[in-house]
């Protein structure tokens, strides 16, 4: 009963992080906190109108001249393995593609992350104050709570590789078929799922390999031979999966190549750790990398007085023993992925995400080391209470930055879904003067509203009959159509008009 009190308190935390922000619109997909939102929802919506199975993997991409008329053949986003975007597509089909759907899709997500942590560290730490320290600390990290709401492919790595280490850890303990049959499911999906989860899969098989050359356990090598297996088929179908929907392997491949090309160009090193440094300081808060720093410190020093003073073997699986295998792999998941990919990771906040689990784990190790003593217990008792309350306090004004940062309004919205049944290609914004809100016509916001994308007129050129040409809102409008007429040697007509924007069809002089 205490488990199940503990598991739905840390559960009540998330919901109250986000219970006022699921219904809101996306205001500025320029932040990575709308931006996947409105993308991953439009390309479900798309593949629901095409009904055929191709469109039913969650990452369909149509071009419409109109709201629903679909123009040309569709295209598939296969950048990344997309399981949790099939079955995010599935979930819109019966609950629509409002706004709330994609954030409660990833807030159940969010909850299944924080569960099967819970579990891990009931398995490896045996205690359920410590599992629950660790848990609330999860989700009250700024990173976790601000996109726990987010459609993010690092959330599903994250959602497939918690459930795998407990599979893991529970064939250990028990040794039956049935829960080996269950890691190997697991094992297998993660390749579907996302990269991340690939490479925790990998970390996974390579202490294993260690294990058994040192020890020949069958229990470790049946464990082995159950992952390589997994793994193999996992990417076979991976790998055949986006061929189907790329209509060969030299098209998927290609579109491999571009993608890691992209993340993984090179980027200054002064530069780049600048950057990550910002994101901790965004993401953890301030004074949480020091914390951090000195919990680990702190262990450490304990593990190697108690290594000194013990002649015991190592045994890091036995479900006792500190969750010194899940720290270990969950932080080179995290490093690896920052690591391999620069690019990425200096142009994301969120890359950061994975650090939130061994983050997580730390804390509860350090609950755990101190409940030989009733001091020691209460002291830690006590500062963990008061670091989930520092951390939630932290991850509120975290909420609140990210939508001061918003340039759109809900007046904006409104204008843009009264545009929805007008005939056009594209809109085309024009920059008239120099303004914060230019910045704003960026990201697919545009698509998940009107089913046509935006771009930015650099020149005459870029506007073509057909578009929709889009300009800030001013007094003297018959001026600022004229100069725009004579500027791009285009006729503006049906002049539509909200509080800040207007829009005109494009013709020809």
């Amino acid at each position: 009963m205490w488990i199940t009190l503990s598991l739905a308190g840390v559960l009540a935390l998330q919901l109250w992080a986000c219970r006022d922000k699921l219904g809101l619109p996306f205001l500025d997909t320029r932040l990575h906190y709308n931006y996947d939102n409105a993308d991953f929802t439009f390309k479900a919506r798309s593949g629901n109108r095409n009904r055929d199975l191709r469109s039913q993997f969650g990452v369909t991409l149509n071009s419409y001249s109109r709201w629903g008329e679909r123009m040309g053949k569709p295209t598939y986003y296969t950048d990344h393995p997309f399981l949790v975007k099939a079955l995010f597509q599935q979930y819109t089909r019966i609950v629509g593609t409002r706004e709330w759907a994609s954030r409660s899709f990833y807030l159940a997500v969010s909850f299944a992350i924080a569960a099967g942590l819970y579990t891990i560290l009931l398995q490896t730490t045996g205690s359920l104050l410590a599992s629950l320290a660790g848990t609330a600390t999860l989700v009250s990290l700024p990173l976790f709570s601000v996109y726990q709401t987010c459609v993010k492919f690092e959330t599903d790595g994250m959602l497939v590789s918690v459930w795998l280490f407990a599979a893991l850890m529970a064939y250990f303990r028990d040794g039956t078929k049935r829960t080996l049959t269950f890691y190997g499911v697991l094992a297998g999906l993660a390749f579907l799922v996302h990269w991340t989860a690939v490479l925790f899969v990998g970390i996974l098989a390579t202490y294993l390999l260690v294990a058994y050359l040192r020890g020949r356990n069958p229990t470790v090598r049946a464990a082995l031979l159950v992952t390589v297996s997994a793994g193999t088929l996992g990417m076979g179908a991976l790998l055949a999966g986006m061929s189907y929907l790329q209509g060969s392997w030299g098209a998927a491949r290609g579109a491999l190549a571009r993608s890691y090309t992209t993340r993984s160009t090179s980027i200054p090193t002064d530069a780049w750790w600048a950057k990550q440094w910002l994101y901790s300081r965004m993401n953890f808060s301030e004074a949480f990398p020091w914390l951090v720093l000195g919990v680990s410190l702190f262990l450490a020093a304990r593990w190697v007085w108690s290594r000194s003073r013990s002649k015991a073997p190592i045994t890091p699986l036995q479900p006792a023993h500190p969750p010194a295998l899940f720290f270990v792999s969950t932080l080179a998941v995290a490093c690896a992925w920052q690591l391999f990919f620069p690019q990425g990771s200096f142009i994301h906040v969120y890359w950061q995400y994975w650090f939130c689990l061994p983050i997580a784990t730390l804390v509860a190790a350090l609950l755990a080391s101190l409940r030989t003593t009733r001091f020691g217990l209460a002291a830690g008792t006590v500062t963990c209470c008061a670091l989930v309350m520092y951390l939630f306090s932290a991850s509120r004004a975290s909420y609140a930055g990210v939508l001061e940062d918003q340039l759109g309004t809900s007046e904006d919205i409104a204008f843009l879904g009264s545009l929805r049944e007008d005939r056009f290609d594209r809109m085309v914004f024009v920059p008239l003067s120099d303004t914060p809100l230019n910045q704003w016509f960026q990201g697919p916001l545009f698509e998940y509203y009107t089913d046509r994308p935006v771009t930015v007129a650099a020149s005459e050129a870029d506007i073509h009959p057909g578009d929709k040409a889009l300009v800030l809102r001013y007094e003297r409008r018959d001026d600022v159509v004229a100069r725009l007429a004579a500027w791009s040697h285009k006729r503006l007509a049906n002049e539509k008009c909200g509080l800040r924007l207007c829009a005109y069809d494009v013709l020809e002089q």
